[in-house]
């Protein structure tokens, strides 16, 4: 498991409750699968950004349980884009300028048949 439930009950100041154990990993998992997934890369819980940003998501699904509540519209806590930012791999679009091709040349232009001779006996 990405996060240990003690990390994650010490951060949500929560006593040991049995019966949420499933909960607080389903949580975690969720939290790193989306830092992994944003980030592109492998979740590392020796990361603090990892682990912070994760936390974050973790204490807002355990608070809200919702994707938007009344009194926020922020889907996710506010923080976690910043604590990302600069480890996420970047996707531009811009490929490495290639070597270039040499042109085609232009293709071979077939002559025009000849004019038929007025002054030729028709056959």
């Amino acid at each position: 498991m990405p996060l240990s439930l003690a990390l994650i009950r010490a951060h949500l100041n929560l006593e040991r409750i049995p019966t949420e154990d499933p909960l607080l990993t389903h949580y975690g998992n969720v939290a790193a699968a989306w830092v992994q997934a944003y980030t592109a890369q492998p979740f590392d819980h020796g990361n603090a950004l990892m682990v912070q940003a994760a936390l974050l998501m973790v204490a807002h699904q355990y608070e809200s349980r919702e994707a938007v509540t009344f009194g926020s519209a922020y889907q996710l806590p506010f923080g976690v884009h910043e604590l990302l930012s600069p480890l996420k791999n970047r996707v531009t679009g811009h490929r490495q300028d290639l070597p270039a091709e040499p042109p085609l040349p232009p293709p071979a232009l077939e002559p025009d048949p000849p004019a038929p001779d007025p002054d030729a006996d028709p056959v």
